[in-house]
């Protein structure tokens, strides 16, 4: 939003600053078209962001914010006149080529494992970056955090003889049948894993597991409560959801 209100302010900086300098000549006709030329600017920023073709809208924070208060709005059946743009002739339409995702036997797109939001109790980012991965419901799934998976210390062993609590996570896993699972923070990463690593390492990256006989892709990400206390790996974070979006077809 910083972006836009930057480019707005500046817009608006150059008309002052041109209408009130001694010799601005054209008297009020100079200042219509000034006008009119900045107006088409702020507009064009704006349409640009709405429909993701500037760059702030790929941004976590612009994916969140794009539609709120903050964005300047315009009406689209407001026409300026302009002078006509030279006719050219159209080009044949490019066909997007669409790749068809293999069928994997999925219930649902994504499941978030290693939730901790309690309603009520502080924000809930992992709900605004689904709602700006354009995930709907009955596409995703969140599992609450057991605290239990902390006492966990024989990871590789873990897996061979699950803990009652790994059990349970392992089978609802089975049960939503997603085709990527994204865990959130270190603990429950590296139970799925079966061994211990830093997620600073392995954030973004995905890996073939599977829960029972069911096979599922992996991708660690840092928890939510973790960018919350450090707001500026949001982007890191962005940057990892966008690539689950790439694999379930939502960009």
């Amino acid at each position: 939003m910083q972006a836009l209100l930057f480019s707005v302010t500046n817009s608006f900086s150059d008309l002052f600053l041109r209408v009130f300098t001694p010799g601005f000549k054209n008297g009020n006709l100079g200042i219509i078209l000034l006008m009119d030329q900045q107006f088409k600017k702020i507009i064009q920023k704006t349409k640009a962001l709405k429909e993701d073709l500037d760059p702030l809208a790929k941004t976590f924070e612009g994916a969140l914010f794009k539609d709120s208060s903050w964005v300047f709005s315009f009406d689209e059946s407001v026409q300026v006149e302009s002078a006509p743009a030279p006719v050219v002739a159209a080009a044949a339409p490019v066909k997007k080529e669409v790749q068809e995702r293999p069928k994997t036997g999925a219930l649902s797109l994504v499941l978030f494992v290693g939730d901790t939001y309690a309603e009520g109790k502080g924000e809930d980012l992992l709900g605004k970056m689904i709602q700006a991965m354009k995930l709907k419901p009955g596409e995703f799934n969140r599992i609450q955090f057991d605290e239990k998976l902390d006492d966990i210390n024989d990871l590789a062993g873990n897996l061979t003889t699950p803990s009652a609590e790994t059990t349970n996570l392992i089978e609802q896993i089975e049960k939503f049948k997603p085709e990527i699972v994204v865990s959130l923070g270190a603990t429950v990463t590296n139970i799925l894993l079966g061994k211990r690593e830093k997620l600073s390492g392995i954030h973004g990256q995905f890996f073939d597991k599977s829960a029972g006989s069911y096979h599922y892709n992996l991708m660690p990400l840092f928890h939510p409560d973790f960018l919350v206390i450090n707001p500026n790996m949001k982007r890191t974070a962005w940057i990892d959801l966008q690539k689950v979006m790439e694999r379930v077809g939502k960009i």
